[in-house]
């Protein structure tokens, strides 16, 4: 069976370090965003090739369908699944806009749900295949929605472990800490506080993944200061994680804050 990835978010960021550490290591690619010009051009630039380009929107059901389709088919099956498409958003709830937190829970979770449901039972059918998340460090240290929806990947991906154990199908979570990327920018987030030592290179980041894959972990936290810091925080109390966290890596908001709306209930 040729070994096929399917990645989502393969246009950008991580992403796209992913699809092109798989394809340097033999991997024939799926390659999933919602930009289909940035598809093609990365798949016609990438080793290894032809490559598959599938262009979805992830925080739409159609999208997620078309996506979960194509990792269901049993024609040039996929071996393995990395979802890397990550969503966030421009303030803290409750100051961000709410379609701007329903896309990142749909984005993060739903599709996150949707597809490894599928990939599991799929693979499982196949008695082989591998599924790799992207969670983030802030699962183990930060507060809020953005935090939470990359704790339930997180958690949920080590349970998914646990059910596919002896399957033939291998689950592995990456959390990486801040990676160089156009995340923040897409977000509306100043990280210029951010300590300089804390910033990652997003082809590290894919590199330090596959050899953690292939070494068969759990979980992959890439640098040894990130591996070194969330061992440390995560005994702390939440808050003392949060406080840790703001000295080291404050992020400000770029957007202009929405107000809530004056509550308009009657006595």
């Amino acid at each position: 069976m040729t070994p096929r990835a399917l990645v989502t978010g393969a246009s950008s960021g991580i992403g796209k370090a992913l699809a092109t550490e798989l394809a340097k290591r033999g991997w024939k690619l799926v390659l999933v965003a919602r930009d289909e010009q940035k598809l093609v051009n990365l798949a016609e630039g990438l080793v290894n090739g032809p490559h598959e380009v599938l262009c979805g929107d992830l925080s739409t059901d159609s999208g997620m369908f078309d996506v979960c389709a194509r990792i269901d088919a049993d024609l040039e099956p996929v071996t393995l699944l990395v979802t890397a498409a990550g969503s966030g958003t421009s303030g803290a709830f409750p100051w961000s806009p709410m379609t701007e937190e329903e896309t990142m829970l749909r984005v993060n979770v739903l599709a996150t749900l949707r597809l490894t449901h599928t990939a599991a039972h799929a693979m499982k059918r196949r008695r082989v295949g591998g599924i790799i998340t992207v969670a983030s460090t802030a699962a183990y240290w930060s507060a809020g929605t953005y935090a939470a929806s990359k704790s339930w990947v997180l958690l949920t991906t080590l349970g998914l472990r646990a059910q596919l154990d002896k399957s033939g199908v291998r689950v592995m979570a990456l959390s990486p800490g801040f990676t160089k990327t156009e995340f923040h920018a897409r977000s509306q987030t100043d990280p210029s506080g951010v300590k300089a030592w804390m910033w990652l290179d997003a082809e590290d980041v894919a590199r330090q993944a596959m050899d953690d894959f292939d070494a068969g972990k759990a979980v992959c936290v890439p640098g040894r200061r990130y591996r070194a810091l969330v061992e440390t925080v995560r005994h702390l109390p939440p808050g003392g994680r949060s406080a840790v966290l703001r000295r080291l890596a404050p992020l400000r908001s770029q957007a202009k804050v929405t107000p809530l709306p004056p509550d308009s209930s009657q006595d």
